[in-house]
């Protein structure tokens, strides 16, 4: 970094940063260094010539992306790089971002750069629509992959703001929807966390009890309808269904008093799964308990689920 002490911001300072930075993309100093030389060229004050040049320096960044996607501190001097741009094409570039997630689909660094893309669209006002466009995105990509963190996570982003804009009766058949695409991926993969925890998301927002206590119906049944399919083998292996129908009996049980074979069929899944979770016992018979306290239940009954 002499260059750099001896303030040489020069075409020649650009060229050897370039080399180093193919060799080592997470030199960070040198990220800083390159941005500092463009700053104090004189071709800056020219915006023709600072887009021109800004615009060979996102083809560089394009290299150094796919050598290592993973980088951010690549992905930083591009977002400085297109915010320095007199004529930031984010059309374009939000066209960039969705050929590098289908080469990776759960890159969370282009998923969060995509929404900063979006952001920026919106900003500029080329962005009509652009949240309905992206929830769609996010369909396509749930429907390739259940298992797509960051989709489902860009999803939950979208998703009020879509609401937001439509009818309540639009609005209820979302709703159904979103419930109906959560099933289909807790049917799919049970043990994956994705969708359950949408679907614990998708409860949270809901402005009625009303309306939670109807999710969280939904998600019950399935949940039951998924326990009849399995085999027996498989118990220990899909514990997380169990797990997530205690929850969700408890969760209804704060809104509305649920029935005693419900109560019932909570105390005996903690029981089943004190059986085959031998790690969480301890957090099952806390469970049992606490239950067992708000339903006012003796000690012997607890026992005898």
């Amino acid at each position: 970094m002499e260059l750099r002490a001896k303030s040489v911001f020069t075409t020649d300072a650009l060229d050897q940063t370039r080399r180093l930075l193919e060799l080592n993309t997470e030199l960070h100093t040198v990220w800083n260094y390159r941005r500092q030389v463009f700053v104090h060229m004189d071709l800056w004050q020219d915006l023709d010539e600072r887009q021109r040049v800004l615009e060979a320096e996102l083809g560089f960044v394009f290299e150094i992306i796919m050598k290592n996607v993973k980088s951010y501190w690549m992905w930083n001097h591009r977002v400085w790089t297109l915010n320095s741009m007199p004529r930031a094409d984010w059309r374009k570039e939000l066209g960039l971002v969705a050929k590098l997630l289908a080469l990776d689909a759960r890159n969370f660094h282009g998923w969060d750069y995509r929404r900063f893309v979006v952001f920026k669209l919106k900003e500029s006002g080329g962005g009509d629509d652009i949240d309905a466009a992206e929830f769609a995105y996010t369909t396509e990509q749930i429907n390739k992959d259940c298992a797509n963190h960051s989709a489902w996570h860009n999803r939950s982003k979208l998703l009020p703001a879509v609401l937001g804009r439509s009818s309540a009766e639009t609005q209820n058949d979302m709703l159904r929807t979103e419930t109906a695409m959560i099933l289909n991926a807790i049917y799919t993969d049970p043990d994956d966390q994705n969708a359950w925890l949408y679907h614990e998301w998708l409860v949270s927002i809901q402005s009625s009890s009303e309306d939670r206590c109807r999710l969280l119906r939904d998600k019950v049944a399935a949940i039951r309808e998924l326990l009849e399919l399995e085999d027996e083998d498989e118990e220990a292996g899909n514990k997380r269904p169990l797990i997530e129908l205690v929850d969700a009996l408890a969760a209804i049980d704060r809104l509305e008093t649920v029935a005693d074979d419900e109560k019932k069929e909570c105390l005996e899944t903690l029981h089943r799964l004190k059986s085959i979770d031998a790690y969480h016992v301890g957090r099952y018979s806390d469970m049992i308990h606490m239950l067992g306290q708000r339903w006012n239940l003796s000690t012997s009954t607890l026992a005898a689920q």
